[in-house]
C-alpha cells in the first residue's frame, strides 16, 4: 500500500518509494481526469450527441429535450438540437420524465 505523506505544502513523498512529486504535477494529473469525471456523472439516458442516443435506444425515436421548458422535439422541428439547455433522449424516457411534445 502506498501512503502519501505531506512533507511541505508543495512537495509530497510516497512513503514506500521515496519518490517526490510536486503539487503542480498532481494538480495537472487531476485536471486531466476532470473531463472523464464529468462524463461519468452525466445522467443516464441523456446525451450530448444524437449518435450516442441512437446507440442507447436503437428501437426508439430520439428526441431533443429542452430541459428548461420540459418540451421535446422530433427531428425536423425548428427547435430540434438548437436550444441552449437541451439533451438528446429516447422518446419513451422523455415522456416518462414528464416532458411533453413541443
Amino acid at each position: 500500500m502506498v501512503t502519501i505523506v505531506p512533507k511541505s505544502p508543495r512537495v509530497f513523498i510516497f512513503a514506500d518509494k521515496g519518490v517526490r512529486m510536486h503539487s503542480p504535477l498532481i494538480r495537472l494529473t487531476l485536471l486531466s481526469l476532470l473531463p472523464l469525471a464529468v462524463q461519468a456523472f452525466q445522467p443516464a439516458g441523456k446525451f450530448k450527441t444524437e449518435e450516442q442516443a441512437k446507440k442507447y435506444c436503437p428501437t426508439d425515436v430520439v428526441v431533443w429535450v429542452n430541459q428548461s421548458t420540459r418540451l421535446y422535439y422530433l427531428k425536423g422541428h425548428l427547435w430540434y438540437a438548437t436550444t441552449k439547455n437541451g439533451v438528446f433522449e429516447c422518446r419513451k424516457e422523455a415522456e416518462e420524465e414528464g416532458n411533453s411534445p413541443g
